[in-house]
């Protein structure tokens, strides 16, 4: 048993721990991934701005008539002329045949910051689609030009001309700066996550301590009534309220392991003086035939058995009641099952009067309970009071629109205030000899409180000089 549980254990704290590690690597990953877009974002604004500056350069160098050659600036550029020539370009664009992005229309108006795209055919940049940022000019914006001094090759209509500067906005620096980042990135993703997952299993680990320590005393509780109990930890946490919540079940258990004891024996003390009986009986008979007449054995032996049916009924209903885990689906009306119980009363003694008390309420009360249970309710009852009253019996039926309160009273001898707290335990009788000549087990009032707590009902008892009552408190059964 101790294996498995720890296996149990230890895979609590792994799953806890797994379950950690995995949250952070995800949100560590997104984490990284999203500082890494926002870097090359933001370089590749950078570089834009760089490529507008270094555009506007180039048209200012083109302006004050200066023929540019080879590289300008840090990024790549290209000067085409309207024409289609090529005044200028950086040696990553030198080796491409012709301009690499649109030549300007010879109209095209001076402006500042348009974004192009297109494809390089040729040099080191071959096959990659860029994007470049331009500049414009018109060549009558360049001193001499009315004497054809004008950058590149001469043209036959100077008026005509236009340059346009285009500079690549190249991913060479923002991809630079991410890949200058990733490896202290990653390996603080990789180091946060271990340092996070070794967090979670030191956790869940102190955290299973009260549990592991909870199974050792559990596993060290022995079977037997009012041993040790689970200690409550002195936090104010699930753990303290589990250990509360066995503690509790602990104290059930042994409750019940004690009531089922005393219930035994005294079961098998009832049982064994009918059995006592019978065989003194028998053995008599057998050892003095003819001295003790045999209508009188048998008669005894006949009383004797009688008594053994009663009490074996009696337990195998008490057991019934309580097996039962619900209260009963079936309805039945209180008025006509006591008047019902009322009638086959036993008369033990032609001195007690069973009188039917008035009614308050209406007449047409019904319970959630089964009219066979209710009648062993109810003929319980007035077999313990007639067994009991000196000369009188009421009934007595209150009604409202929450319950049902029947109370059968005795005028007998007062129940001892010591006795009233188990009078409904198994097997007590408060003046044994004479329960005993009329024939009672001490079951009756067990079994009647069972059924009606099983019922959603109570049974009490309140005794004072003159008179003791039973009172059954029942739900009223809702209107269909």
């Amino acid at each position: 048993m101790t294996g498995p549980r720890r296996t149990a254990r230890a895979g609590i704290a792994v799953r806890i721990t797994v379950a950690a590690a995995v949250l952070a690597a995800v949100l560590l990953t997104g984490g990284a991934l999203l500082v890494r877009a926002a870097l090359h974002s933001s370089q590749m604004a950078a570089t834009q701005q760089l490529a507008e500056a270094q555009a506007s350069q180039i048209i200012d160098a083109t302006r004050q008539n200066v023929l540019l050659s080879g590289a300008f600036g840090s990024l790549p550029y290209e000067l085409v002329r309207s024409d289609g020539v090529v005044v200028a370009a950086s040696p990553d664009l030198a080796e491409t045949d012709g301009p690499v992005f649109p030549t300007p229309a010879s109209d095209a108006t001076q402006a500042a910051g348009e974004v192009w795209s297109a494809t390089i055919t040729g040099g080191p940049l071959s096959g990659r689609t860029l994007t470049a940022v331009s500049s414009t000019l018109r060549a009558t914006s360049i001193p001499g030009f009315a004497q054809g001094e004008i950058p590149g090759s001469p043209v036959a209509d100077v008026e005509s001309t236009t340059y346009r500067a285009y500079v690549l906005v190249s991913t060479t620096a923002a991809d630079r700066a991410v890949a200058t980042i990733d490896p202290y990135l990653w390996a603080g993703v990789v180091v946060i996550v271990a340092l996070m997952a070794t967090t979670a299993a030191l956790t869940a680990k102190r955290s299973l301590r009260p549990v592991d320590r909870m199974r050792r005393a559990a596993e060290a509780i022995s079977g037997a009534p009012g041993g040790a109990r689970l200690a409550v930890p002195d936090t104010d946490d699930e753990l303290r309220a589990l250990a509360t919540t066995l503690n509790a079940m602990l104290e059930r258990i042994d409750d019940a392991a004690i009531r089922q004891e005393r219930f035994v024996a005294d079961a098998a003390h009832e049982l064994r003086s009918p059995i006592t009986s019978l065989i003194t009986a028998v053995e008599v008979a057998r050892a003095h035939p003819g001295v003790v007449p045999a209508e009188r054995t048998l008669a005894h032996v006949h009383l004797e058995a009688r008594r053994l049916e009663q009490l074996a009924g009696d337990l195998l209903e008490l057991s019934a009641a309580g097996r039962a885990t619900h209260p009963d689906d079936r309805r039945s009306g209180v008025h006509e099952v006591l008047r019902d119980a009322v009638a086959h009363a036993p008369a033990r003694s032609p001195r007690v009067e069973i009188r039917t008390g008035e009614l308050v309420g209406h007449d047409a009360a019904e319970v959630r309970i089964g009219s066979r249970e209710l009648s062993r309710v109810f003929g319980n009852l007035l077999d313990n009071a007639v067994r009991h009253a000196r000369t009188l019996v009421e009934t007595r039926v209150d009604v409202d629109a929450v319950g049902v309160r029947i109370e059968i009273a005795n005028d007998g001898e007062p129940i001892p205030g010591v006795d009233l707290a188990r009078i409904f335990e198994p097997f007590v009788r408060l003046d044994d000899s004479r329960a005993r000549e009329t024939g009672g087990t001490g079951l009756g009032l067990s079994i009647a409180r069972e059924i009606v707590s099983r019922a959603g009902g109570t049974l009490t008892v309140a005794s004072t000089s003159s008179r003791t009552a039973f009172t059954v408190d029942l739900p009223a059964a809702a209107a269909s």
